[in-house]
């Protein structure tokens, strides 16, 4: 079946730095297996603001492994209206719905036997990283782990003080370096492709894997340094928070200016839907009222995957989908366009 939503009371909201949080959430025991997930996933959440529903990705810093509780951390942004509501107005007992935990950006510690790990994170994309982190630690006895995490200046760090209790817990095995954009110390400066060439120094191993999260532009240095050193690709993890730049095989396909009806199946129902020109197949789901699943919207996360059972779509971009879902015949629905008449969406699939 798709992914549904279900009611979940906040537990806790600790305060992390001036503009982000920790909201844990009390998951009754009748769900416990339904949102059980894995290290470096995330959670959907919808909410009605000012009478407006709006659904949002955020991934789990807590870890499946240790933590008894589902925490996700949330920066707030700059016209953030999900963000500013869960940094200012969300309050301990209240109701949210959430979707079950979902995504790719992963680590597996049961049949994992990667022994070294490097994590670069910028700003809050040190939140999946987190629960790779302490799962990693406490789970696999033998691996290491090397966290890079840059940020502006040290009072926008997330999470500093577990960080700091993760070194002081697991000093030959965790090593932690922060870069500030604006520091009196040493490591000043951002994460561009020169810097992280000098810290990486020593970490350009081809049995590593390496974990990347935050801003575009830091992922987009740090996988050109690595392909610089060879690291092969399929060892290299990335999770967007915003749209991921296009490649360019995917920026000259145009879509052709006609309406398709498709059929659609979802929730064990079925509907034929017209898809107008332009128009993704989310988005004529979401204004024909079938309650289709949903996040980002903009091909970061997977929570609009579905498995298409006929015809042809293009998709304007595929992040969050690996080469074995696409092989087995998955879409983003946010990114698809139907390009024929016989297209059959399956998000039961």
């Amino acid at each position: 079946m798709a992914l549904q939503f279900y009611p979940v009371k906040v537990s806790h909201i600790k305060r992390l730095t001036e503009a982000a949080v920790a909201i844990s959430f009390d998951i009754p025991e009748e769900l416990k297996q339904v949102f059980a997930y894995l290290p470096g996933q995330y959670i959907t959440i919808r909410l009605n603001i000012n009478g407006q529903t709006v659904n949002r990705a955020y991934s789990l810093c807590s870890s499946p492994n240790s933590d008894n509780t589902l925490t996700i951390g949330v920066k707030q942004t700059e016209h953030g209206l999900v963000s500013t509501y869960l940094n200012q107005c969300l309050q301990a007992g209240d109701s949210v719905e959430l979707m079950a935990p979902n995504g790719n950006f992963k680590v597996d510690i049961n049949s994992n036997a990667i022994s070294s790990y490097v994590l670069i994170a910028g700003g809050s994309g040190i939140t999946p990283l987190l629960s790779i982190t302490k799962s990693v630690l406490q789970f696999q006895e033998d691996a290491k782990i090397l966290l890079i995490y840059g940020n502006r200046d040290a009072s926008s760090i997330m999470f500093f003080e577990d960080l700091e209790l993760l070194k002081k817990t697991y000093p030959d095995r965790f090593t932690l370096i922060h870069i500030l954009e604006y520091t009196d110390g040493e490591n000043k400066g951002i994460l561009s492709q020169e810097l992280l060439e000098t810290v990486l120094a020593d970490s350009f191993k081809s049995s590593n894997h390496y974990y990347l999260c935050g801003p575009n532009q830091v992922m987009n240095n740090a996988e050109a340094v690595l392909h610089m050193h060879n690291i092969d690709g399929s060892y290299i993890h990335r999770e967007y928070f915003t749209a991921p730049t296009p490649q360019s095989d995917e920026q000259d396909v145009s879509i052709e200016s006609s309406d398709f009806t498709i059929h659609v199946k979802l929730y064990g129902k079925e509907y034929d839907i017209v898809v107008e020109s332009q128009e993704s197949i989310l988005e004529a789901g979401i204004k024909n009222n079938i309650d289709p699943p949903y996040a980002c919207q903009i091909a970061a996360c997977c929570t609009c995957r579905a498995k298409l059972r006929s015809g042809k779509v293009h998709m304007e971009s595929r992040e969050a989908l690996t080469d074995d879902e696409i092989e087995e015949g998955y879409i983003l629905t946010c990114q698809a366009h139907p390009l024929t008449s016989d297209v059959f969406v399956d998000y039961d699939g």
